[in-house]
C-alpha cells in the first residue's frame, strides 16, 4: 500500500500535518509519498507544471495507492486523476478541509468547472472527505457539497479548524480504516467461476 499526501497552496511536505502523519504510516510499515509541488498563492498558477511534478514524483497510480489531499491540494489530486493515464483505480481519495470553489478568478479553473464530477467519481473506488465545523476558512458547507458531489462518506469533527496543526488522529485512522477492510483488487475477484 501506498499513501499519497498533496500538500495546499503555500505549503510544503514540512509544513502543517504532513510530517506527523508521514512519519506514524512509515511507522506501520506505509510507503508514503509526499510530493513538493509549486502551489502559491503569490504566483499564477501554473496547472501544467504542477501536473509534471505530480508525474514526477508521485507516477502511475495503483490499485492499493490512497491518496490524500488538504485544502487546494485535493483539487490538484483531482485535476491528476483528469489528466494522467490510468490503468489502474486507487483504493481511496480523501479530501481534508477543501473548497467547493473560491472567489479568486485565477484559481477558478481548479474546480469542478472544468473537471468532469460524473468521470472522476469512477477515478478511485472510494471518496471520502474530512471537515472541521469550525473551519473558519473553508466553511463546512463546501464539505457537505463536496461529499454530495462525488457520493462521499463525510467524516465531521468538532475543533480541527483548517487542519492546519501538526496533529490530527481522525486523519490516520481515516486511512488505517480504509487500508484494514478486506479490498478486491479486481472486479468480481470473488466471485465464483462458472467455467472452471
Amino acid at each position: 500500500m501506498r499513501v499519497i499526501l498533496v500538500h495546499g497552496f503555500n505549503a510544503s511536505p514540512q509544513t502543517n500535518f504532513h510530517p506527523w502523519l508521514a512519519e506514524q504510516l512509515r511507522g506501520r510499515g506505509v510507503e508514503v509519498v509526499v510530493p513538493k509541488l509549486s502551489l502559491s498563492t503569490t504566483e499564477e498558477l501554473n496547472l501544467p507544471l504542477i501536473i509534471e511534478e505530480m508525474k514526477s514524483q508521485v507516477g502511475y497510480l495503483k490499485n492499493d495507492d490512497i491518496l490524500l489531499g488538504h485544502s487546494l491540494g485535493a483539487f490538484i489530486i483531482l485535476q491528476y486523476l483528469e489528466a494522467v493515464e490510468m490503468t489502474e483505480t486507487p483504493r481511496a481519495f480523501i479530501m481534508v478541509a477543501a473548497p467547493w470553489n473560491v472567489s479568486r478568478p485565477e484559481l477558478r479553473r481548479l474546480f469542478l468547472v472544468d473537471l468532469d464530477a460524473d468521470v472522476l467519481m469512477w477515478k478511485a473506488r472510494e471518496f471520502i472527505v474530512v471537515h472541521s465545523k469550525d473551519d473558519t476558512l473553508v466553511p463546512f458547507e463546501h464539505g457537505k457539497r463536496l461529499a454530495q458531489t462525488f457520493k462521499a462518506r463525510l467524516v465531521e469533527t468538532e475543533h480541527d479548524g483548517h487542519f492546519m496543526g501538526e496533529q490530527y488522529p481522525i486523519l490516520f485512522e481515516t486511512i488505517e480504516e480504509i487500508a484494514g477492510r478486506p479490498f478486491e483488487y479486481a472486479p468480481g475477484k470473488s466471485l465464483e467461476d462458472d467455467f472452471s
